[in-house]
């Protein structure tokens, strides 16, 4: 049976005369941090903050359908219109795979996660990657991170450690987030991998 796509393009409703309406636009990062795109709202009565903590399907052109919050939210000024644009892609497919470099690899290595969140102030959480690349991974946190943020990794085999940055922040699967990460400084070797380039 096909499973048709979520439809991107949103329910409008008429508003009364007089109502003041605004135009956002919205990016969005792929589960797997290495793809952005942008999605234009239009006429829209929400406030900036309400679309903010909103999550919205957006297409990713190499993994398909996804539904998240925004990593990034602004009001603009766009032309009037009755009708939310589908997604708008920052870079092609082909750019995409450039931007890549290496693939991912679906690999289990230990590392220890160390962060500091508002709620509970310093962690320390030892877990695995679920997915790495030469740029980054991805790993289940029970300790809540916001995207953005900064947080130490640790190669527990290795004991090589890496400032890396918070791309991504999964559904609540029981009791941890996927978090996806990329390093801040080129450190191709850190996973002790020899990543096969991008075709």
């Amino acid at each position: 049976m096909n499973v048709s796509r979520p439809p991107f393009i949103q329910s409008f409703r008429i508003l009364p005369w007089g109502t003041v309406t605004k135009n956002y636009m919205l990016r969005f990062r792929c589960a797997h941090g290495d793809a952005d795109e942008i999605l234009i709202l239009q006429n829209r009565q929400e406030t900036l903050e309400q679309i903010q903590n909103s999550s919205w399907h957006f297409e990713c052109p190499v993994h398909g359908v996804q539904k998240e919050i925004p990593i990034e939210t602004k009001e603009i000024n766009a032309p009037v219109s009755l009708e939310v644009h589908p997604t708008i892609r920052t870079a092609s497919g082909r750019a995409l795979k450039a931007r890549r470099r290496s693939k991912r690899i679906h690999l289990r290595i230990p590392v220890a996660v160390y962060g500091q969140n508002r709620a509970i102030g310093a962690f320390r959480e030892e877990t695995a990657t679920d997915i790495v690349n030469a740029q980054g991974g991805l790993v289940a946190l029970s300790s809540r991170v916001a995207l953005g943020e900064i947080f130490l990794v640790v190669n527990r085999a290795t004991q090589e450690e890496q400032q890396c940055r918070v791309v991504y922040v999964g559904a609540l699967e029981g009791q941890k987030n996927k978090i996806g990460f990329a390093l801040l400084r080129s450190a191709p070797y850190f996973w002790r991998v020899d990543f096969p380039p991008t075709s």
